[in-house]
């Protein structure tokens, strides 16, 4: 209960009627004291503080001021814009004038208070400094529930900027930097929305995703009352409570009417009254102790806030995604014609409960039963769509009765490593806690780090669960190198028969008819069943989907596609696929970037011609396709080798003012889809159509210099293409540039190959390209040593050729040996090397032939 004194003066200060007291106490304390609601405020909230001039004005107030400095009459249709452009040329030291209407040296004590409390963000469209003041006497007081950092519309929102705090953006200006401008009205608000500064995208995200309260604010500045009637075409009355509310003293009637429609509920009160109110029913709560309450830590143990608030955006709890999922609705039966197995699904039990799911819980158990102390690994490998993530989900039901510390990671902001080693370091004696990562191969070097770093010194046991798809996991298992205990891998292999029999029985059960198929005994449906998935390699989702529908899964989805016809809506439905294909979802506010088309407008092509086709499950503002391998057919059938230049321009655009270089250390989304969008492989191999590809290429790549020209993974991509094109020269200058900025272990791989591949492309001539080449290439399998088979395996892949061309070059016959003696030694079972071993005999061991010896081939040595 909260203090005599401090209720007491709440409940002293507030008007407010009954009802709406009621709606905040037991709808939106509750989801404050989650941490869980974003705040919009307007100028209702600062009206009353006294700046130099006075109260702090309102848009008419100001306007009236400034033409009255000005000795200039208001006319008729004279906008604040048209008044602050003018008064801007007319008054001198225009901007001291300004700042004194602006700056207040104190705030309220209710204004402080705010800061007490845990926000997930805060927006104002206010230009004063308020909430600066309020926060520094809050933080000074030391009473702060986090560290909150401030942004201007206009601000990079990139990972390093946001990463361990709160953020409260400026969404319309600042007037302490007067020089970036305001937002005055609609046709400013849609020039800035499009900018590639998309705090605008990330409220307008909010506002459909839910939790938002907007105080103060009548939301007809800029354009956002286009949002909310376009918002209200879209859903029209909602049939659930509310998921944001607006508070205003004494609503226009028909305003009222027109916000209840578009999903808001209408609080009658002042901004005052409103915070008064969760005053006296709220008490405040820090940003680590609502951490605290999930993770098995006590509070001496953990040594920064920041770490805690970058917990708490990266990872949920299952037992709050469970718990979530008990609360909504839907279809069951969409699973089983290609749903993402979301929680609610699971929680439905929509998918059938095999025995390898069973297994699979059991070998969960079983290692946290049988573990102490120290860092565990358990894979879950299986080809795309066979079942992975509904296992694992599955699975984790039952184990998070007994275990309940387990949390899947879902950040655009990647892993803050310092941050994540000071949790885990902090979690209690004897505990045991679970990290879910799916589609995890980009953290395995964070993981790999963190095994290194804490095996031996802490007391908990952690457990990361690692979903991936089966190539994906071989191809990347060298940056585990130094984790200390053994994998466990669990293989979602073929259907067994008492899987594929418990499968039909679901289908049964959600009552789909599947014509013939659905009057088979259960015995042959589930033989039908397993023919099926051993016919798509694995890939059950595919083979559900081809009895479902009655024809073939790839023309069933090229139909699909093209069945969308509108420009926009196919632009959206491209980006999201392309993102999708490479492993990545679709925040709709990096859409909305990536296409200059409005949130709003986004949701409502989805909500009509995407229906269906693009999903925003549970309405949590991130974008998908049915199921990725859906993505995938939509990729290989409808995008791949038909790709335009500027659709990618425009994507890597966006993607550069959202991580810096500095943030790559993090792996953060953003950088993983440019990554994936810059490779040499997606944009020559995949994306551009053969006749076009090597121009279109080039274009991409000397544009995107622009914005990643001190990336080293930019330059990686760029030598690799000219490598392709045997252009070697400027290969090798682009691969040396991008050891300028990072000495990574691929980049100086590929300068080793393409100065041997030069010296063989130059017939033989300049030694130095090859003494240069394989030191280059020596030189990283020294470094990799045992942990890693690619390096030895792919210096024998050049050297074989090399002695192949030039028999009595003695001194790479004998590095060649000590090559491949090493590999023989330390990688006898990888199977890469195991190929390039077969190739060295073919090599040096010819068998005789009674036909014509092949031609001398071109130097070309064996890809991965």
């Amino acid at each position: 209960m909260l203090s005599y004194t401090w209720r007491n003066y709440y409940l002293l200060a507030t008007t407010m009627n009954e009802v709406d007291a009621q709606i905040i106490k037991n709808q939106i304390c509750p989801l404050i004291e989650k941490g869980e609601i974003a705040l919009l405020l307007g100028a209702g909230f600062s009206y009353r503080n006294k700046s130099i001039n006075g109260e702090i004005p309102t848009g008419d107030g100001l306007k009236e001021a400034l033409l009255e400095k000005c000795n200039t009459p208001i006319g008729p249709k004279t906008t604040l814009k048209d008044a602050y452009t003018y008064a801007s040329r007319k008054i001198e030291n225009f901007n001291e004038y300004l700042k004194n209407f602006f700056i207040v040296d104190r705030a309220e004590k209710w204004q402080e208070n705010i800061f007490q409390y845990v926000w997930s963000r805060i927006y104002t469209t206010n230009i004063d400094n308020v909430l600066n003041v309020a926060y520094d006497a809050c933080k000074g007081k030391g009473k702060s529930s986090c560290d909150f950092e401030f942004f201007n519309y206009s601000d990079q929102a990139s990972t390093s900027n946001i990463i361990g705090c709160t953020p409260v953006v400026s969404i319309h200006g600042t007037i302490y930097e007067l020089e970036k401008g305001f937002i005055f009205s609609s046709l400013d608000y849609a020039i800035a929305s499009n900018k590639l500064f998309d705090w605008h995208n990330e409220l307008a995200a909010r506002m459909l995703l839910g939790g938002l309260v907007v105080i103060g604010n009548q939301l007809d500045e800029s354009d956002i009352d286009t949002y909310v009637s376009r918002r209200g075409d879209t859903y029209g009355r909602p049939s659930t409570p509310a998921q944001n509310w607006i508070v205003l003293p004494d609503p226009d009637p028909i305003k009222k009417e027109n916000y209840i429609e578009a999903g808001y509920y209408v609080i009658d009160a002042t901004a005052e009254d409103f915070f008064s109110t969760i005053y006296t029913n709220l008490r405040p709560k820090k940003l680590v102790d609502l951490v605290l309450e999930s993770i098995p830590a006590v509070k001496t143990k953990i040594s920064t806030v920041g770490a805690m608030t970058w917990f708490k955006e990266a990872f949920n709890p299952v037992v709050d995604s469970i718990e979530k999922s008990r609360t909504e609705s839907g279809i069951l039966r969409h699973f089983v014609t290609g749903a993402h197995p979301e929680w609610f699904y699971i929680i439905n039990d929509a998918h059938a409960k095999t025995q390898r799911i069973g297994a699979l819980a059991s070998s969960i158990a079983i290692n946290l039963a049988t573990a102490t102390t120290g860092i565990g690994i358990f894979h879950v490998i299986g080809p795309s769509g066979s079942g992975k993530t509904t296992g694992i989900r599955s699975a984790l039901i039952d184990i998070v009765e007994k275990y309940p510390y387990v949390y899947e990671f879902n950040s655009s902001n990647g892993i803050d490593l310092g941050k994540f080693i000071s949790i885990i370091s902090g979690f209690s004696e004897k505990s045991k806690a679970i990290f879910v990562f799916y589609n995890s191969t980009e953290f395995y070097y964070a993981i790999n780090s963190i095994s290194s770093e804490l095996h031996d010194k802490i007391k908990s046991y952690c457990l990361f669960i690692l979903e991936d798809r089966q190539y994906e996991y071989k191809a990347n298992l060298r940056h585990l190198s130094d984790v200390l205990t053994v994998p466990q891998i669990f293989e979602f292999g073929a259907l067994s028969y008492d899987d594929a029999t418990a499968i039909c029985s679901k289908i049964n059960s959600h009552a789909i008819k599947l014509g013939d198929f659905s009057e088979l005994p259960l015995e042959r449906q589930a033989g039908t069943l397993m023919s099926r998935e051993r016919g798509f390699n694995g890939d059950l989702l595919s083979a559900l989907y081809s009895l479902t529908t009655h024809e073939n899964f790839e023309t069933k989805i090229h139909n699909e596609f093209h069945s969308v016809k509108e420009e926009n809506a196919k632009t959206i439905l491209s980006i999201v696929a392309i993102l999708n294909h490479i492993g990545s979802n679709a925040p709709i506010n990096y859409v909305a970037g990536m296409t200059q088309i409005a949130v709003s407008e986004i949701q409502r092509y989805i909500e009509e011609s995407l229906s269906g086709i693009i999903v925003d499950f549970g309405s949590r503002g991130v974008l998908s396709c049915r199921h990725r391998v859906i993505a995938d057919y939509y990729f290989d059938n409808c995008i791949s080798h038909r790709g335009g230049k500027e659709q990618i321009l425009k994507m890597l655009e966006y993607l550069s003012n959202k991580f810096t270089v500095d943030d790559i250390k993090f792996h953060p989304v953003p950088y993983q889809i440019y990554k994936s969008l810059i490779s040499f492989n997606f944009l020559y191999e995949q994306y551009f159509s053969k006749s076009i590809r090597k121009t279109e290429t080039e274009k991409i790549y000397h544009q995107a210099q622009k914005w990643y020209g001190h990336d080293g993974v930019f330059w990686l991509q760029f030598g690799r293409f000219y490598r392709k094109l045997q252009r070697y020269d400027d290969a090798i200058e682009c691969f040396r540039t991008g050891l300028e900025f990072y000495d990574s272990f691929q980049t100086r791989h590929s300068l080793g190959a393409a100065l041997v591949a030069k010296y063989a492309h130059d017939g033989y001539k300049d030694r130095t390209l090859l003494t240069e080449g394989v030191d280059c290439l020596e030189f990283e399998r020294q470094r990799r040593g045992t942990s890693d088979s690619y390096p030895t395996a792919t210096i024998c892949d050049y050297l074989i050729d090399i002695c192949n061309a030039q028999p009595h070059d003695e001194e790479m016959r004998e590095k060649l040996k000590e090559c491949i003696n090493y590999g023989m030694k330390h990688f006898k079972e990888d199977d890469y090397f195991k190929g390039i071993l077969s190739k060295y005999w073919k090599k040096t061991h010819p068998q005789p032939t009674l036909t014509k010896a092949p031609k001398k081939r071109a130097f070309s040595p064996s890809k991965r």
